[in-house]
């Protein structure tokens, strides 16, 4: 029986209980007046900060509890801060660069539009799929967990949740259709759990 050695790569696709609570909350959100962030100098999307954090935890708070409950963990005391939330406008040609959200604990995406063909497709990067030698290769091993890249479907209302060291990005949108998501990254205060 095979077994995996290590497994810390690893997401969460929800529809939560108060879907269309959450969607309009995050769609009717007033921006922040600083708009300026420099990750988004190594890609093309619009980027707009939403002024959202005192809302956050009430709004996603179904999905939050139900990434913990699916992946286990009991989170009783664990105080989460939304350290930013922002929504991503893409149009023809725009794409995210393969990036992470370290040093957050916890990101997430929530889909705005479905999927149509040809739209960007967000991602999650196996950053040691290189690793794996060419003779492994030529046999058609490809890495656990599907290979280099494993395409997240959007679908409007999805939530997905994941630890903020994977990798992650959006490829090139090549239809007319406007793609629209919101980000979120997460840091957890574990002062409180602390033996």
């Amino acid at each position: 029986m095979i077994e995996h050695t290590f497994l810390h790569y690893f997401h969460s696709e929800i529809f939560p209980s108060n879907k269309e609570e959450m969607l309009d909350a995050i769609e009717n959100a007033d921006l922040r007046p600083d708009q300026y962030c420099s990750w988004t100098d190594g890609c093309l999307v619009k980027f707009e900060r939403l002024d959202f954090k005192n809302n956050f935890v009430e709004i996603f708070k179904p999905s939050l509890d139900q990434f913990f409950d699916d992946i286990q963990l009991n989170i009783s005391g664990l105080k989460l801060f939304c350290q930013d939330i922002w929504r991503n406008t893409y149009t023809k040609g725009f794409f995210q660069e393969t990036h992470d959200h370290l040093p957050c604990n916890l990101s997430g995406v929530v889909f705005l539009t479905d999927e149509q063909e040809g739209d960007g497709q967000f991602y999650f990067h196996h950053r040691h799929a290189s690793e794996v030698s060419n003779e492994w290769r030529s046999l058609g091993f490809s890495p656990i967990l599907g290979g280099q890249r494993k395409f997240v479907k959007a679908e409007r209302g999805k939530v997905i949740l994941f630890p903020s060291h994977m990798l992650h990005g959006v490829s090139i949108h090549k239809s007319d259709n406007i793609r629209k998501t919101v980000s979120f990254n997460l840091i957890f205060n574990t002062t409180n759990l602390m033996p």
